[in-house]
C-alpha cells in the first residue's frame, strides 16, 4: 500500500471530489438524522453522526487543498491579483446565495453565508507561506472561542444585533457569520481552510504521507473523545465552539481526509478500480456540492412545510433526501457535469465566461474505472511515491 503522498494532475480531482462529496453528504446527514426514527442500530447511526459532525471542517480542509492545487504553479502579480479577486467574489456569491435561502432554511442554519465570509477572510492568506499559514491557523483557533464569548456577552444588551433572523439587521448577520454563530462561524472555519492549504502543499511536495494524516487524526479523535468529549456529554457540560469541540472536529476531519487519500493510493489494481467504482456517486456529489446543499435545504423545507415530519409513518423521508440528492448528482454529473450553483459562482467570480456556464462537461467514466478492457486505464487516484 502506498503512502499516498503525491497528487497527480489527472487523479487528484477524483479523490478531492470524493472527499468533498463525503463532506456534503455528511452535512445532509447531520440535518436529517435528528428528525429520523431509529432505522439503523444506535451504534451505527451514532458512529456515522460522530463523523458527520466534522463535515463542515472536512469541507474546509478540502477547499484549502483545492487552493493548494490551483496555486501549485507560480503566478505573477497580475495573476495573483485576479486569483484573489476570484475568491473574494466567490465569497460574496456564497453570501448572496445563503441570504436567498434564508426564507427556506427552516431548522437548517444555512452554512453558505458562513463559507462566503470565510473565503473573503482567506483572501490575504492565499499565497502565504506554509509557516505563516500554520501559525495563523493556530492563532485563530486559539482566539476564536474567546472572541465568540466576548462579542456574544457584549451583544446581550443589544438583542437586535444578537438575534439576526429576528431583527434582519445586516450588522447582526455579519457578526453571526464571523464570530457568534452557534453551529459554526468564519473564525472557526478559517483555520481548517488554512490547514487544508498546508496539507495540500505537503502532499503535492511528497513531504506528508496521507497514512500519517489518517492515523494521527484517528488517534486524536479517539483520545479527545474518550478523555474529554464523552465525559462532558455524559455530564451535560459539552460546549459548542469550545477548544474541545474544535480539536475534536479537526481530528475527525483529518481522519476522513487521510483515510480516503490513503485508500485511493492502494497499488492493487482490482482494489483501486473497485474503490473508484464504489465511490463514483460520492465523487459526483463532490462535483456539485453547493447545488446539492441548496437542493437538500429546499427538500427539507418542502417536507416540513407539508407536515412530513421525517418521523413516525413518514420515517423514510431522510432516505428519500439521500436518494434524491445522490440520484441527482449521478444524473447531472454524467450528463451536464458542473452544477447550476457552481456555474453561477464560476461566472460571478470572473473565473469563467457565460459561454462556459451553458456548456455541458459530463464526467468521464474512465475516471471511475469503467474504461473498456482494451482501453488504457487511468492513472491511480493518488500517484504513489
Amino acid at each position: 500500500m502506498s503512502t499516498g503522498t503525491q497528487l497527480s494532475k489527472q487523479s487528484r480531482y477524483v479523490v478531492v471530489d470524493t472527499l468533498r462529496g463525503l463532506a456534503i453528504l455528511g452535512m445532509i446527514w447531520a440535518h436529517v438524522h435528528g428528525l429520523a426514527p431509529r432505522m439503523l442500530p444506535e451504534a451505527i447511526t451514532g458512529a456515522i453522526s460522530q463523523m458527520s459532525g466534522a463535515a463542515t471542517p472536512l469541507f474546509m480542509l478540502v477547499a484549502g487543498t483545492t487552493i493548494a492545487i490551483l496555486t501549485r504553479k507560480p503566478m505573477e502579480g497580475k495573476q495573483r491579483w485576479h486569483f484573489r479577486l476570484e475568491y473574494f467574489l466567490r465569497g460574496v456569491g456564497l453570501i448572496l446565495i445563503g441570504l436567498a435561502l434564508l426564507p427556506w432554511g427552516g431548522r437548517v442554519d444555512v452554512v453558505l453565508s458562513y463559507l462566503g465570509v470565510t473565503f473573503i477572510l482567506a483572501v490575504p492568506f492565499l499565497f502565504a507561506s506554509s509557516k505563516v499559514l500554520s501559525i495563523s491557523a493556530v492563532a485563530i483557533l486559539a482566539a476564536s472561542p474567546i472572541l465568540a464569548s466576548i462579542i456574544g456577552q457584549a451583544l446581550i444588551t443589544t438583542p437586535e444585533l444578537l438575534y439576526a433572523k429576528v431583527s434582519n439587521n445586516p450588522i447582526a448577520f455579519l457578526l453571526q457569520w464571523t464570530f457568534t454563530g452557534r453551529a459554526y462561524h468564519a473564525t472557526w472555519l478559517l483555520p481548517f481552510l488554512l490547514l487544508g492549504i498546508v496539507a495540500g502543499r505537503q502532499l503535492l511536495a511528497h513531504k506528508l504521507p496521507a497514512k500519517t494524516i489518517g492515523l494521527v487524526g484517528f488517534g486524536l479523535t479517539a483520545g479527545v473523545f474518550l478523555l474529554y468529549v464523552n465525559p462532558q456529554q455524559i455530564a451535560g457540560h459539552y460546549v459548542r465552539g469550545s477548544y474541545v469541540e474544535m480539536t475534536f472536529d479537526l481530528a475527525r476531519a483529518m481522519t476522513v481526509y487521510g483515510l480516503c487519500l490513503w485508500l485511493a493510493a492502494v497499488k492493487n489494481p482490482k482494489f483501486s478500480s473497485g474503490f473508484k467504482k464504489i465511490s463514483m456517486p460520492i465523487s459526483l456529489a463532490g462535483r456539485i456540492p453547493l447545488t446539492l446543499y441548496v437542493l437538500h435545504v429546499l427538500l427539507l423545507f418542502t417536507f416540513e412545510s407539508r407536515g412530513w415530519t421525517l418521523s413516525g409513518p413518514q420515517g423514510l423521508w431522510p432516505l428519500v433526501v439521500f436518494v434524491l440528492c445522490l440520484g441527482f448528482a449521478v444524473l447531472w454529473g454524467l450528463t451536464l457535469g458542473v452544477g447550476p450553483v457552481e456555474r453561477f459562482l464560476g461566472v460571478f467570480s470572473l473565473r469563467h465566461n457565460m459561454r462556459w456556464a451553458f456548456a455541458a462537461a459530463p464526467a468521464n467514466l474512465a475516471d471511475f474505472g469503467f474504461a473498456p478492457k482494451n482501453a488504457q486505464q487511468p492513472s491511480p487516484t493518488l500517484d504513489p511515491r
